[in-house]
């Protein structure tokens, strides 16, 4: 005699990955030296600088036409060109 047995479905929780926000910022008015920027998305916060801070290895001295100086070269005179 064949007997049937019911069997209880395997509850499986599967794991999503984070799914992480591509933000958008919104960046309120600038009023001193940091402004508040919010996600559009997600309603996260975070503090932005309105301007460079004084140590910026970007920062170039003098101006940007400038050429940098190059070494005299001296033609030997029995050169035709």
């Amino acid at each position: 005699m064949k007997q049937r047995v019911k069997a209880k479905a395997e509850e499986k929780t599967i794991e999503q990955p984070e799914i992480k926000c591509h933000h958008y910022w919104v960046i309120e008015v600038a009023n001193g030296p940091t402004s508040i920027g919010r996600c559009k998305h997600c309603d996260e916060k975070k503090e932005f600088l309105n301007a460079f801070p004084d140590i910026n290895p970007m920062r170039r001295r003098g101006s940007p036409l400038d050429l940098p100086k190059l070494p005299e070269v001296e033609m030997e005179k029995e050169s035709e060109s």
